[in-house]
């Protein structure tokens, strides 16, 4: 029989792993170094590129390059085929409708259609309610007129964009512009254009654009309001695609160098931080032009009401004429109240002349530029008159007639440019 030796004891107490080795800390990144700065750089760059072949693809008329000159005829090189002249300054011409509102402007002109896709204009002061129309012949139906709507903002017409109008075939051998106002108010011409708008003149218009210094308006506080080309809705995808472009290819590229390249690991800080950066840097686009344009208005109201008193002010507001004018008035008003009808043709001018003549008793109609009806009139009314067509004067006789024909012996107060105030007598 075989004894075996006794198996040592088993200890319960385990035996102690091996250590582990830490794993090296990671290399700090400089995120103002030259390479990392230069990455988001170019990241902004690229996706600032693809904002704007994205807009040219999607707004550009005709063909990207076309090599087509902007065609340029100012007023001498125009025929007024309805309507006349009534004064040519500085290479403007103001024009007058004919009685029924009817004005028609003609070029005669021989170009190629498919080169130049936009017609432009620079006409202003056209009153509210104005219609507009395109109207062209071409030598592929030479006996065919063709007409396209036109549209008004803020008294101007706007570009319009004939490459898919029905007849814009062939060469164009003239075209005019017909409106039709609703009242017998003159209207300015500086120039009619066609352009071919490929891609350097589109560029060039919005960098011009861009650039340039609208007044100030009313709405100014808010937002951008003035007759550029740019739509405000196409402005804001496009920043908005510049900003969440640039952060999604940071973020894609970076995903896809962890995945491929490197192992799989989070986005460190500083690629979360320059992803920010960009957000920023589109955010500031979005708003740059808005910032500079309230910035020169503010410096602009300094310049005129700065340091001014209250009668300053008024007299260097837009209807700074008014104001002096009424000042000149008030002083011909008996002290005590007396009732005064004002005439003239724009609303604002109505109501601003009768806040400066309260307390007196003031009649208006805001919402028509016609005179009071005649029956409401009476002898020790007044009659205030400003830059408001149709109204006549005989001093010979002491007759004022209304445009409904009625008339009233009156003695005339003041009577300037364009503005007048009558007392009526029995």
């Amino acid at each position: 029989m075989t004894f075996l030796p006794p198996a040592p004891p088993i200890s319960s107490v385990p035996a102690d792993p091996p250590p582990l080795q830490e794993a090296p800390p990671p290399t700090p990144v400089d995120v103002a170094s030259g390479r990392f700065l230069g990455k988001l750089l170019l990241l902004f760059i690229a996706s600032l590129l693809a904002c704007i072949l994205t807009y040219l693809a999607l707004t550009l008329p005709g063909a990207w390059f076309s090599g087509a000159s902007t065609k340029i005829w100012p007023p001498q090189n125009m025929v007024i085929a309805r309507g006349a002249a009534v004064g040519v300054e500085s290479g403007r011409a103001h024009l007058a409708p004919e009685p029924n509102g009817l004005a028609v402007l003609t070029v005669n002109a021989r170009f190629p259609a498919r080169d130049y896709p936009v017609l432009d204009w620079d006409i202003s002061g056209l009153p509210d309610g104005t219609a507009a129309k395109l109207l062209w012949r071409t030598d592929y139906a030479p006996n065919a007129q063709r007409q396209a709507d036109l549209t008004i903002e803020n008294g101007r017409l706007l570009p319009v964009t004939v490459a898919h109008e029905t007849g814009w075939l062939g060469n164009v051998l003239g075209f005019g512009i017909a409106l039709q106002l609703p009242m017998s108010q003159s209207f300015t011409v500086v120039n009619l254009r066609a352009r071919s708008m490929d891609a350097p003149e589109t560029l060039s218009l919005r960098i011009k654009e861009w650039c340039s210094f609208p007044g100030w308006r009313g709405t100014s506080i808010f937002k951008l309001e003035d007759p550029g080309l740019i739509p405000l809705s196409l402005l804001i995808i496009a920043a908005f695609a510049l900003l969440f472009l640039g952060a999604a290819l940071l973020f894609f590229w970076r995903r896809w160098r962890d995945r491929y390249i490197d192992f799989p690991r989070a986005m460190p800080r500083h690629w979360f931080y320059g992803g920010m950066v960009l957000l920023c840097i589109g955010w500031l686009v979005l708003d740059a032009r808005w910032t500079i344009q309230l910035a020169r208005q503010a410096a602009q109201t300094w310049q005129s009401y700065g340091e001014k008193d209250l009668t300053q002010k008024r007299l260097a507001a837009e209807d700074g004429a008014l104001f002096a004018f009424i000042n000149n008035a008030r002083a011909e008003l008996p002290e005590n109240p007396v009732r005064i009808f004002i005439m003239a043709e724009i609303s604002y001018l109505r109501s601003r002349a009768a806040y400066h003549l309260y307390p007196n008793n003031v009649f208006y109609d805001l919402h028509s530029t016609q005179p009071p009806d005649a029956r409401f009139l009476r002898p020790g009314d007044y009659v205030l008159v400003f830059q408001q067509r149709g109204i006549q004067y005989n001093a010979a006789k002491k007759k004022i007639r209304l445009p409904s024909g009625a008339e009233f012996s009156a003695d005339a107060k003041i009577i300037g440019a364009g503005s007048a105030l009558f007392e009526l007598t029995p």
